[in-house]
């Protein structure tokens, strides 16, 4: 396999300011004070032993990146790959691979949303390294900006060099727990959204597959999200959401023995929802010894949806004013698990969170089927304006289409231009 791997940050730490005169090419690059994140080394000598052909993808300057591949790691690079445009990547595996780097037998492997990003308009796997902690933050690179690369939306993640061979060895094993169940396979991975640990409780938020608005690689699942907002999804996709919900939950419970879950609800459908109670549906598949309750009502009066609130902001507004909790059961002091079908910009998941907080709950885990992730602009343009068409898919068959999208609708084009992708 070709392994597109990231350099600062992913193979040396030096993600810090300080070593920005090296990486610009305004310093002769002194390799001793090049700090190597721990294992690197030995994680490309193992990739090559095993038959895999690493290479280095960085927008540093050649002076700095072809120095550290040559020297420390024995292996080709790419410099100013300006990123996350894949047109100099694309163009150097075509030269260097005469048409054998394809989405089949390559992965890219990074830090942050431009690696990830640089894989999906690539059409690769991608996969997202933590290792290393951010001490700011920085824009560009979104160093120290967790959502910024969550919602970018990578295939995998890991920890550590050990988890990428393993990834490599067994990619379908290692997917998001929905994706996973769609390739047959069994797993309990989730996208760690955000924990906040308070001194008596927490409220962590988790999703389990990705509803990808623009190109991606080949697991995602979009389809899947969109068949199941529809009222004639099949029994089958219904069954094998509800087991990748299973999987992840009594995962939850193995990992977590100190915590008792007393209650596991659903974020309930309002009355004019189509199809209805298409959460419900779900929720009762999913096999827990955890009780099941109903929990999160709707009030009676609604004007508009959630769908049509665009912002975080908007969302939880609507929110806050529409959906309030049962009490009948008293909720103090007790542990939490609620499901829920999509995670968009948050507001949903934090205002209902914050309701149940107010009712005395004491640890929360919200879980999504899905999560929207960014739009990735196809390297084709629109032949009527000139602006980048986007990937799209078809919200009842889960086909692919290149659209120039309008600005009412958050693209950038005239809106008069769709394709189908074969």
């Amino acid at each position: 396999m070709i392994i597109l791997i990231d350099l600062d940050g992913t193979l040396t730490d030096t993600a810090h300011d300080k070593f920005k005169p090296y990486k610009d090419g305004l310093q002769e690059t002194n390799l001793t004070e090049i700090p190597l994140i721990q294992g690197a080394k030995e994680f490309i000598a193992t990739l090559q032993a095993n038959g895999h052909r690493p290479i280095i993808i960085s927008d540093s300057h050649p002076r700095y990146v072809n120095k550290i591949a040559e020297t420390v790691f024995r292996i080709p690079a790419l410099s100013l790959s300006d990123k996350p445009n894949p047109t100099k990547t694309a163009t150097f595996l075509q030269t260097r691979f005469q048409g054998e780097a394809t989405k089949e037998n390559c992965i890219v492997i990074g830090d942050t949303w431009l690696d990830i990003e640089l894989g999906r308009a690539l059409n690769f796997p991608t996969i997202f390294t933590s290792f290393y902690t951010a001490s700011g933050e920085e824009n560009r690179d979104g160093i120290g900006q967790d959502w910024k690369h969550l919602k970018s939306g990578a295939t995998f993640y890991v920890t550590k060099f050990e988890e990428v061979h393993n990834i490599l060895t067994n990619p379908t094993q290692n997917l998001l727990a929905i994706e996973a169940i769609f390739q047959n396979e069994n797993s309990s991975k989730s996208v760690k959204f955000k924990t906040q640990k308070f001194q008596e409780r927490f409220i962590a938020y988790r999703t389990l597959g990705r509803q990808n608005s623009g190109e991606c690689d080949k697991y995602a699942v979009a389809d899947k999200y969109f068949e199941f907002q529809r009222a004639d999804r099949t029994q089958e996709t219904l069954q094998k959401l509800a087991t990748a919900t299973s999987n992840f939950i009594s995962f939850v419970q193995q990992s977590m023995p100190t915590v008792q879950w007393d209650y596991f609800t659903y974020v309930s459908d309002k009355a004019t929802t189509q199809p209805p109670n298409k959460l419900l549906e779900l929720f009762e598949l999913v096999q827990t010894p955890i009780p099941k309750v109903k929990l999160i009502l709707w009030t009676d009066e609604i004007e508009g949806s959630i769908r049509n609130q665009k912002d975080y902001k908007s969302r939880k507004e609507f929110v806050d004013k529409h959906i309030f909790i049962d009490t009948q059961i008293d909720l103090t002091g007790k542990n939490l698990i609620i499901v829920d079908d999509q995670f968009t910009t948050g507001g949903t998941a934090y205002s209902i969170c914050g309701k149940f907080i107010e009712k005395g709950i004491k640890n929360i885990l919200f879980v999504t089927l899905f999560y929207l992730i960014t739009t990735v602009e196809s390297e084709r343009v629109c032949p009527k304006c000139g602006t980048k068409l986007q990937v799209k898919v078809n919200r009842n068959k889960g086909t692919r289409f290149l659209s120039c999208v309008a600005q009412k609708y958050g693209g950038k084009g005239c809106g008069n231009f769709i394709e189908n992708i074969i």
